[in-house]
């Protein structure tokens, strides 16, 4: 099991690496599409420069969180921005095992670990902030229901071979 935790934060240590590479060295013309909402973003950022570090559990907790999304390019031509949409996060310990992204006007997105890592959020639960950010904290019911409704048990269903949250593996 140590193993398999110190090869999870590894894989999470690069990520965040090939990212921030990725972003130093993208063309400005380009549009990227984000991974997690800004707030989430600049607090990883911050804790990675604070040296803030997660708890370690035997037993992984699950939580789940939805915060407002605005994409950059989402933004209008007076300054303020237009189609907010929702970001729901669901943590399996300390990292990220499912995505939903929720915007008007669009097709929901969902993503699951081991199968769209690149596309996710790459930072852990503690590195995100979202366990201190107020009401960012859903029911897992709120969660899976919304889900569920985007399609994610078909989704989860799909893909069961390839997914690596041993949680999500007990419900397929």
């Amino acid at each position: 099991m140590e193993l398999l935790d110190a090869c999870k934060e590894e894989f999470h240590r690069r990520l965040k690496v090939y990212h921030a590479w990725k972003t130093k060295n993208k063309n400005k013309m380009e549009t990227e599409e984000q991974r997690a909402p800004q707030d989430v973003v600049h607090a990883g950022e911050a804790a990675m420069h604070l040296g803030i570090t997660e708890d370690d559990d035997d037993e992984p907790k699950q939580r789940f969180f939805r915060i407002p999304f605005i994409r950059p390019s989402d933004r209008n031509q007076d300054g303020g921005y237009q189609n907010k949409g929702w970001w729901y996060a669901h943590f399996d310990g300390q990292w990220i095992a499912r995505q939903l992204e929720l915007h008007p006007d669009k097709h929901p997105v969902l993503l699951l670990s081991g199968i769209d890592d690149l596309q996710m959020c790459e930072l852990s639960l503690a590195e995100t902030g979202l366990t201190r950010k107020r009401g960012a904290e859903v029911l897992p019911a709120d969660f899976e229901s919304q889900w569920r409704a985007c399609g994610g048990k078909e989704y989860m269903l799909k893909n069961r071979t390839r997914i690596s949250s041993q949680y999500l593996k007990k419900f397929l």
